[in-house]
């Protein structure tokens, strides 16, 4: 990586030929396994002739009729042979780059006692510097901290980056980030100012796999600093991997929203609201409905608590 900025790395891991020229996971839409399913895996080239056959080639214009295609004995097996006329065949084989199992976490204890106590820069550093759970800190890209400001009163909890995440090092961007922020302009909210965002992973997990029960506890202690230093007044959790880390529930989305629970920080109740994700919502575009009575929910809270 020296002489490489961070930049420059990621661009090259996203048009696969990152700096160490391996591929990224199996079913990632950038990778050469998926490529390979609309495209032949196969190139056939042919080597070009030398400067000596092609002028051979040329004089045999100028010689009699009778004297073409007169072989030296020696040379016979050599020119007339089938194989010598094939040409070279190379078949494009994706490299496969290989990973550490789900849930195979080896937890850094000096790291997590420091940010137990750390400011939001430092935690922010030591997130970055964390390698626990090895799938995560093998393929990842970069870390994505969260985006946040002072004057954030509220705080929404996602679930893990997803590939746009990874790239940008940013929480809901793309497409989701896309629905995520007309939701709170409409609620005349803006990110980073008034909500912050973050997530129960900091890394993605590869192909975007459901993060392990032992990635989340890994990473808990980032999170529960992450919500003490923005001390919100509501807490918005959105999806089904953040309900069941922080309510410490196995119910479903759908029957977790509609109501107020209540998050413990800095020793305070803090009132949660449960939604679906956006990601969910594009793919059910009819559960919107739904998603907005949630917001609404939790900006009256907010409202009646300021």
């Amino acid at each position: 990586m020296a002489g490489y900025s961070k930049e420059t790395a990621r661009l090259w891991m996203a048009m696969d030929i990152g700096p160490l020229w391996i591929g990224r996971d199996e079913d990632d839409p950038l990778s050469p396994q998926s490529i390979a399913k609309d495209s032949t895996a196969k190139e056939i080239t042919t080597a070009p002739k030398s400067v000596a056959e092609q002028n051979s080639t040329h004089s045999d214009a100028f010689k009699p009729a009778s004297t073409l295609n007169k072989t030296p004995p020696h040379e016979h097996s050599v020119l007339t042979s089938p194989e010598s006329h094939k040409p070279k065949t190379f078949e494009l084989k994706p490299i496969r780059r290989s990973f550490a199992e789900p849930g195979i976490v080896e937890v850094d204890s000096e790291l997590l006692t420091r940010a137990q106590n750390a400011d939001w820069k430092t935690l922010q550093t030591l997130v970055s510097q964390c390698t626990a759970c090895k799938a995560l800190s093998q393929s990842r890209l970069s870390t994505v901290f969260g985006t946040a400001e002072k004057t954030a009163k509220m705080v929404i909890v996602g679930e893990a980056p997803g590939r746009d995440e990874d790239l940008q090092g940013k929480p809901f961007v793309g497409k989701s980030g896309e629905l995520l922020e007309n939701i709170l302009r409409s609620l005349g909210l803006r990110r980073g100012a008034d909500v912050a965002i973050i997530n129960v992973l900091k890394c993605r997990p590869p192909n975007n796999r459901d993060p392990h029960d032992n990635e989340i506890a890994a990473c808990a202690t980032f999170l529960t600093r992450q919500l003490e230093l923005l001390d919100p007044k509501v807490i918005v959790l959105s999806g089904r991997i953040a309900s069941h880390a922080l309510l410490k529930t196995e119910m479903s989305t759908g029957r977790l929203r509609g109501q107020t629970h209540h998050i413990e920080v800095n020793g305070k109740p803090i009132p949660t609201v449960v939604t679906y994700h956006p990601s969910y919502l594009l793919r059910s575009p009819t559960e919107k409905i739904c998603a907005w009575r949630d917001f609404n929910l939790a900006k009256k809270l907010l409202l009646e608590l300021s």
